[in-house]
């Protein structure tokens, strides 16, 4: 298809990230471009670099040397590591949303608290951000568990409520690492199926670190990490119509 064909705008572009835990090396020399509306698969062995990359490309944890340029609509670029630790949260607030294996939801709040607590620290006020909260979460298929607690949700379903509490704010890069590693095939597929619709589908662009292969296959690229080197940037995948490996 033509839209397929044409190149998409880059909305981070990270180039010669160098990081390093005394004398490992967690990055060394890396560069990569994160395409709008695409989603992107960074696999490895354990201790590659994998959650490394991700954090930095997010403003979590800076690298000691290198660039990560942030295009966001509306506005000029934005320099990450150049910015200060309070203006780097506030970007990650309003620009970014995050997906863990583990969820990292607060289990004394309820699930539409939950999602609500992204929109509130924006200082959105708490009626507007419960309701957007509702709705995000059946649009997820949570209607009707909104009050519940993560005690009475199946890991899946914490997921989900993960997966909304990312997007709710209209955050243009999801970043998830291990989004499916604690759940079964099947719920793993369709957290899976959720996560890609969220974001792609929404013409957001997700990041995605993961060892299973069948998940990194559904993303339209996958690149390697090898001790902190990029082994490999250029396998396009399903999604689009590429090849798949």
């Amino acid at each position: 298809m033509l839209e397929n064909s044409l190149p998409r705008p880059v909305v981070i572009a990270a180039r010669g990230l160098y990081r390093s835990f005394g004398s490992t090396v967690a990055l060394d020399n890396v560069d990569l471009d994160i395409h709008l509306g695409s989603s992107l698969a960074i696999m490895g062995p354990s201790g590659s670099g994998k959650s490394t990359l991700l954090h930095a490309l997010a403003g979590i944890d800076l690298p000691d040397a290198g660039r990560i340029t942030l295009n966001r609509s509306g506005s000029g670029p934005v320099q990450l590591e150049s910015l200060k630790d309070k203006a780097r949260s506030a970007l990650r607030r309003e620009a970014f949303g995050f997906v863990f294996q583990s969820g990292l939801l607060i289990p004394e709040l309820t699930a539409i608290e939950n999602v609500a607590m992204a929109l509130m620290i924006n200082s959105v006020p708490r009626a507007n951000a419960m309701d957007r909260a509702g709705r995000a979460l059946q649009q997820l298929g949570l209607a009707g568990m909104e009050d519940r607690r993560l005690g009475q949700l199946s890991g899946g379903q914490q997921q989900r409520v993960a997966i909304a509490r990312a997007q709710v704010t209209g955050a243009s890069v999801v970043f998830a690492d291990e989004p499916t590693g604690a759940l079964d095939s099947v719920t793993s597929e369709e957290v899976l199926e959720i996560l890609l619709e969220c974001t792609v589908g929404a013409g957001k662009s997700l990041v995605m670190v993961t060892h299973d292969r069948s998940v990194a296959a559904r993303c339209d690229r996958i690149v390697h990490l090898s001790d902190g080197r990029l082994v490999d940037g250029n396998v396009s995948h399903g999604r689009q119509g590429g090849v798949r490996s």
